[in-house]
């Protein structure tokens, strides 16, 4: 029942953290930058642990982890922020980990349970992850071909062995150095077995043809197409493509066509996508020409997912002189238009 009790209230734990991280860093906006989001969040979650330490009612480690699930339901942009600085801390923070683990190791231990830590990964490798993968891949449309190469394609194991080795010995439970010596080795044993099998496999047992949409997710680099011109409604069409670049991890080409305006109202037009489009990579483009020609041109030219563009008002005569760009690329763009309205 303790158990049960302390992954409710660390999910539970988990949902409150993440209310409170959207509520600062969102709407309160109580920081300025990616680096400060990641420095509260990750106060915050240092915090967890060590409450779960002092107050055993609840897993902080499961609290951490339930934040980040939460934190993309309900605002996926800090989300991607916060992953994205994240990703940048780990390439640092993976060395040091490796390293306090070779370090936590004594040798005469590792030495006493090699010949029963090999038969351990072996029974664990073959059979039990064998049969794992059989399991989870019945009833796809997978061949045996493709089913047996997940064996050597997954073998390699590494992170998480020595993210949580060491939690048995740190916390004084009988054998713990014995746990560690185990997850260690099964690092030095999978690593190179994986980064050997998976190139020597993969032309045996995997043939190159056309991609089955039913197999395997495509991963393709999404880019959206944001028509500004210089009026106040491009802020609002910026911050739009500004939320679905970072919903999809997505790059932006931003279009004005220029008509007759002033050198100096393009350049404040910049200034205004550097400021809205400051962690989103995006390409600023100026051509001439008939507006909504030269926005279906442009997109079907770098072949984007959507375009995002501008309507003023809501009057019939609004419609008629300011909507009419926005309805003439919605009559003759077969790529999804977003259209912003200014009310």
């Amino acid at each position: 029942f303790q158990v049960i009790l302390q992954i409710i209230l660390g999910v539970i734990a988990g949902l409150l953290t993440a209310r409170i991280l959207v509520l600062l860093l969102v709407k309160q906006n109580w920081t300025q930058n990616a680096t400060q989001d990641t420095l509260v969040a990750a106060s915050f979650a240092l915090l967890l642990v060590v409450l779960a330490e002092k107050f055993p009612i609840f897993s902080g480690y499961l609290a951490v982890m339930a934040t980040g699930f939460f934190v993309i339901e309900f605002d996926a942009p800090l989300a991607r922020r916060l992953r994205n600085s994240f990703d940048t801390l780990w390439v640092v923070a993976q060395i040091i980990l490796f390293v306090l683990l070779g370090a936590s190791i004594p040798l005469q231990v590792l030495e006493k349970v090699l010949l029963v830590g090999l038969l351990i990964l072996a029974i664990g490798t073959l059979v039990g992850r064998m049969l794992g993968w059989y399991l989870s891949t019945l009833g796809s449309n997978w061949n045996w071909q493709e089913r047996l190469f997940l064996l050597p394609g997954n073998s390699a194991k590494a992170t998480v062995q020595a993210a949580i080795g060491a939690i048995p010995l740190a916390a004084g439970i009988e054998g713990g150095e014995t746990i560690l010596a185990i997850a260690a080795l099964s690092i030095l044993v999978t690593a190179p077995l994986g980064a050997w099998a998976i190139p020597t496999f993969a032309p045996k047992l995997l043939r190159k043809g056309e991609v089955e949409p039913t197999k395997v997710a495509i991963a393709r680099r999404i880019v959206l197409l944001a028509a500004v011109d210089t009026s106040p409604l491009a802020v609002d069409v910026l911050l739009k493509v500004a939320e679905l670049a970072r919903r999809c991890d997505g790059e932006v080409v931003v279009l004005h066509v220029i008509q007759s305006e002033d050198a100096e109202s393009i350049e404040q037009l910049r200034q205004q996508t550097r400021q809205l489009l400051a962690d989103i990579r995006y390409r600023f483009i100026t051509v001439t020409g008939v507006v909504s020609e030269e926005i279906v041109s442009v997109a079907q030219q770098y072949q984007v997912a959507e375009i995002v563009m501008g309507k003023r008002g809501h009057r019939l005569w609004d419609n008629v002189l300011v909507g009419s760009v926005s309805q003439a690329v919605l009559k003759t763009s077969l790529i999804p238009v977003v259209v912003v309205e200014k009310i």
